[in-house]
């Protein structure tokens, strides 16, 4: 399922964390950046041309703190212009917000977002239908309240909300009908070392669209194992065991979300593997393994290079009902130069490959781009 998992630190309340701020805090960070690319297939179809985008965008990040709360609200905005006239003229909005509050035995933590994007940007690597005259309007609510038991239990609920809804022309719309996600956990987390947790829960979620026999759900219950040593390595583990209805019918499913970290002196490489149900805008819940490898090395000072693989693998039954395409590979690497206190070049290349919905043939296409980004010194106000 894709309950809110990553609000929770999997750490015991005042089990250490960061310390207070014990006066309230502002602080302004804009983010400008400058891009531009060419794709030799920006939407992996038959047939499809080569094309050039360049896009503007702008970030503002702002933050307050005091002792035991913190705010965070960042808008987005993006404006993209492509050469291919197959590509209309694009812009991309988003909110993304978060609350934390602790108290002596509590801690409540809420994030969510708004977005009004491109369907170039969102369906590429779900449904695969693209059209970038239409759009997706998509909002998310997480939340999770932790209470401390004691200094080795602490007991959590965990809700999360997701829904999306598009628009565009007819025939998107009818295969786009959106939907409404919801999911729910509640368990226990103990402390089983200084660095080790183990949680066991109980969830369920249901999804709710307007596509004829779209609604599903699902409930079970799961094991989570949470380690981190100090700053060099860290794994955590979910494993769940569920009874889900889906397209229908009724069967039993595992559940797996992966990810180990390993930092070294001048190099991090990070892995993660999940195997769940995933919503999709065309009313179904899809169940969809997905495996990412990412490496950066830092060459010096100035200077980092990065690369990452990344595979979606969808199951049999997505692929019959032409839900989506049965499988996304993708490598990008890139080399990020540091020009200075605000400046950053970045300079990417990658591919990817993908059969289309109902097409026999695996399409290929490549991209190389190149990213200019001003962040000057973030502005701090203490009252």
């Amino acid at each position: 399922m894709a309950y809110p998992t990553a609000i929770g630190c999997g750490c015991l309340l005042g089990a250490g964390g960061a310390s207070h701020v014990h006066a309230a805090q502002w602080s302004m960070q804009p983010i400008l950046s400058w891009e531009v690319d060419y794709d030799s297939n920006r939407a992996l179809d038959p047939g499809a041309r080569g094309s050039e985008q360049a896009v503007l965008s702008a970030d503002l990040q702002l933050q307050r703190s005091v002792e035991n709360m913190q705010i965070m609200l960042e808008p987005h905005f993006d404006v993209r212009r492509f050469s291919n006239s197959v590509y209309g003229p694009g812009d991309d909005r988003s909110l993304t917000g978060s609350f934390t509050w602790t108290g002596e035995r509590t801690q409540l933590s809420v994030n969510g977002s708004l977005a009004n994007q491109n369907t170039l940007t969102t369906e590429l690597i779900q449904t695969g239908i693209v059209d970038t005259n239409s759009r997706r309007r998509a909002e998310s609510l997480n939340g999770e309240l932790d209470l401390s038991r004691n200094e080795k239990r602490l007991f959590f609920v965990q809700l999360g909300y997701q829904g999306s809804s598009y628009s565009g022309p007819p025939v998107i719309e009818e295969l786009l009908p959106g939907y409404s996600y919801l999911s729910a956990s509640l368990g226990e987390r103990f402390l089983l070392a200084e660095h080790l947790t183990l949680s066991a829960s109980v969830f369920g979620d249901v999804l709710h669209s307007d596509r004829a026999g779209g609604s599903s759900h699902e409930a079970g219950g799961q094991f989570e194992v949470n380690y981190a040593h100090s700053e060099r390595s860290s794994f955590d583990v979910q494993v769940g065991e569920s009874k889900r209805t889906l397209y229908g019918s009724t069967s039993n499913g595992t559940n797996v979300v992966a990810s180990a970290t390993r930092n070294f002196e001048r190099s991090t490489v990070a892995l993660s593997y999940s195997r769940n149900l995933v919503p999709y805008g065309n009313g179904f819940l899809v169940l969809r393994q997905q495996a990412t490898l990412s490496v950066k090395h830092s060459l010096s000072p100035y200077l980092d290079a990065d690369m990452t693989v990344f595979r979606v693998e969808n199951n049999q039954t997505t692929i019959l009902l032409g839900v989506d395409r049965s499988f996304y590979d993708n490598i990008v690497g890139g080399l990020t130069w540091r020009m200075g206190e605000s400046w950053t070049v970045r300079s990417e290349a990658g591919t990817s490959r993908s059969p289309p919905i109902g097409y026999p043939h695996t399409e290929h296409g490549w991209h190389a781009g190149l990213t200019m980004t001003w962040r000057p010194l973030q502005t701090i106000v203490s009252r």
